[in-house]
C-alpha cells in the first residue's frame, strides 16, 4: 500500500518546478485540480467502496428534476452549506450534520438564512422553509454530456500533452502502475472549467454571502471555491477528518502564489491548533488563505448535553461487565487487519469488540465479509457500532483502536485512550502521539500488553 507521504514527496518535487504554469488559463490556475487528481487518483485505487452509477433512466429523471431551476428564480439566502450524506446523522427523529451542525446553530442564533447543497443527491434544500428544495442533477447531467463532447470533438492538444507526458514520466518512476491518459486529465479540467461557470451563476442567483464546505477537494468543491472567488465571496472549509502535513489536500503546498489559489478555500476552520499547523505553514505566505481554530462542535454538542442519546440504555447494557474496545475502520484498509483478528481471538472472553464500518464501506463486500466472518461471535458488535452516533459510543468505550482514522479526535474529547495499529498513524498524527494523547502499537505483543494494561486500569477503577 502506498503511503501519502511517498505520494506527496513526488508531487512536491513537481510543484517545486514551474510545471503548474502550464495549467493557467484565462487568469485561473488549474494546478490545484491537477495536484489533487494525481494524489487522490493513487489513494482511491486502494479504496473498496460502492460508487453511484448513472443510468439512462436516472439521467431522464435528473433532467425533469431541474425544470424548477429553469422556471423559477431561486430564493435568496445568506449562506450556502456544501455537505454530503456521509456527514449526516439521524438521531431522535432529527437530522444532524456532524461537520456543519455547529455553524448551522450559529446561523439560527444570528437570524441568518441558509440553504444546503447535498453532493450525494445534488439537491439544494432551504432551511426552515417546509423542505422547499430544487435539484441541479439535470443541469449537471447536461454539463457532463457537453464536457464529453468538448473533450473529444474540440482540438485541445499541443503543449498540454507534453506537460502530461512529463508528469507521467516522473510519477511512473515512483509508482510504476500509475498512468493517467492526457485525455482523462483534459476532460477533468474542462469539466471543472464548466462547473465554475455553472456555480458562478448559481451562487449569484442564490445571493449568498459566504460558503461553507465539509470538503473542498473534489471537482465540485474546487469549482465552487473558484466561482465564489470570482464573485468576491469568502469560502470556508470546515474540518471533517485528519489534516496532517501528509494529507495532499492540506499539507506541503509549495511554490504558492502570493495571491493564493482561487480553487482553495479562503479560510480553513480547524478543530485544534495541531490540525491547522500543516495549513498555516503554507497559508501564511499568501494574502488569500488563513486558518481559524473553532473546536470540534459535533463532539462538543454531545459532551455538553445539547444532544441526548436515546440509545444510551441499549449501549450501556451491551457494554456491561467487559472491556469495550472500538475499532474504527477505514476505506483504504481492506477489512479487518490481522493484528485486530489476533486480538479478538486472544481476548474473546474479557473484551467486547465494536467494529465501526466507514460510511464508504457500507453495502460493499467489506461489510458483507465482516458480518459473515464474525456471525457467531457474541462479543463482536458491528451494526451497533456502525449505526449509533460515534459520540454516543465513546461514552461507554474503554479503548479506541484504529489504523489512522480521525476518530481519534472524538476519543480525545471523551477521554478515551487511542492506539494506532498502523505506522501511518505516526505519519498523520505525529503531534498527538508526541503529546502522549495516543500511542502506536504495531505488533501483537505491543497491542496485547496495552489491552491488558487497560483491563487492569478498569479493574482498579471499579474496586
Amino acid at each position: 500500500m502506498i503511503a501519502n507521504k511517498e505520494i506527496l514527496k513526488t508531487i512536491v518535487a513537481l510543484e517545486a518546478t514551474d510545471i503548474h504554469d502550464a495549467f493557467k488559463k484565462n487568469g485561473l490556475d488549474f494546478w490545484p485540480a491537477i495536484r489533487i487528481r494525481l494524489a487522490f487518483g493513487l489513494i482511491e485505487k486502494q479504496y473498496k467502496y460502492r460508487k453511484k452509477k448513472w443510468t439512462f433512466k436516472s439521467g431522464l429523471m435528473a433532467l425533469w428534476d431541474s425544470v424548477v431551476l429553469f422556471s423559477l428564480k431561486p430564493q435568496k439566502v445568506d449562506i450556502l452549506f456544501i455537505t454530503h450524506d456521509n456527514y449526516k446523522v439521524f438521531h431522535g427523529g432529527q437530522e444532524y450534520d456532524r461537520v456543519l451542525e455547529g455553524l448551522k446553530i450559529d446561523c439560527d442564533e444570528n437570524m441568518e438564512t441558509f440553504a444546503e447543497l447535498n453532493l450525494a443527491t445534488n439537491k439544494v434544500i432551504y432551511s426552515g422553509n417546509h423542505g422547499h428544495s430544487f435539484s441541479i442533477n439535470g443541469l449537471l447531467f447536461i454539463l457532463k454530456i457537453k464536457v464529453y463532447l468538448l473533450t473529444r470533438l474540440v482540438n485541445n492538444s499541443g503543449v498540454f500533452e507534453k506537460v502530461m507526458e512529463y508528469i507521467n514520466h516522473h510519477f511512473q518512476k515512483a509508482f510504476p502502475d500509475h498512468f493517467i491518459e492526457s485525455i482523462s486529465i483534459r476532460q477533468h479540467l474542462i469539466y471543472i472549467e464548466n462547473l465554475i461557470k455553472f456555480f458562478n451563476r448559481l451562487l449569484y442567483l442564490l445571493g449568498v454571502k459566504r460558503v461553507y464546505q465539509a470538503t473542498y477537494y473534489d471537482p465540485m468543491g474546487l469549482s465552487i471555491n473558484a466561482a465564489a472567488s470570482q464573485l468576491g465571496l469568502t469560502t470556508y472549509c470546515v474540518q471533517h477528518g485528519g489534516q496532517s502535513k501528509n494529507n495532499p489536500a492540506f499539507g506541503q503546498w509549495s511554490n504558492m502564489p502570493l495571491d493564493g489559489y482561487d480553487m482553495l478555500p479562503s479560510v480553513f476552520l480547524c478543530w485544534d491548533e495541531g490540525s491547522g499547523d500543516a495549513i498555516k505553514k503554507w497559508a501564511q505566505v499568501t494574502k488569500k488563505h488563513s486558518v481559524k481554530v473553532i473546536g470540534y462542535k459535533w463532539a462538543e454538542l454531545w459532551r455538553d448535553g445539547y444532544i441526548q442519546c436515546e440509545r444510551y440504555e441499549q449501549i450501556h447494557k451491551l457494554s456491561e461487565r467487559k472491556l469495550n474496545v472500538l475499532y474504527s475502520m477505514q476505506p483504504s484498509i481492506d477489512g479487518v487487519p490481522e493484528l485486530i483478528k489476533t486480538m479478538v481471538e486472544r481476548f474473546s472472553e474479557r473484551v467486547n469488540w465494536w467494529f465501526r464500518i466507514h460510511p464508504r464501506q457500507l453495502g460493499t463486500e467489506v461489510e458483507l465479509d465482516l458480518e459473515y466472518e464474525y456471525k457467531g461471535y457474541d462479543n463482536v458488535l458491528i451494526s451497533e457500532a456502525t449505526e449509533n452516533p460515534l459520540p454516543a459510543l465513546m461514552v461507554k468505550m474503554d479503548l479506541h483502536l484504529t489504523c489512522f482514522s480521525s476518530c481519534v479526535y472524538e476519543a480525545m474529547m471523551f477521554n478515551v485512550p487511542s492506539i494506532f495499529i498502523d505506522d501511518r498513524g505516526r505519519q498523520y498524527f505525529e503531534d498527538i502521539i508526541s503529546l502522549e494523547k495516543a500511542k502506536l502499537c504495531v505488533t501483537n505483543d505491543e497491542l496485547e500488553k496495552a489491552i491488558y494494561e487497560r483491563i487492569n486500569d478498569r479493574i482498579e477503577s471499579s474496586s
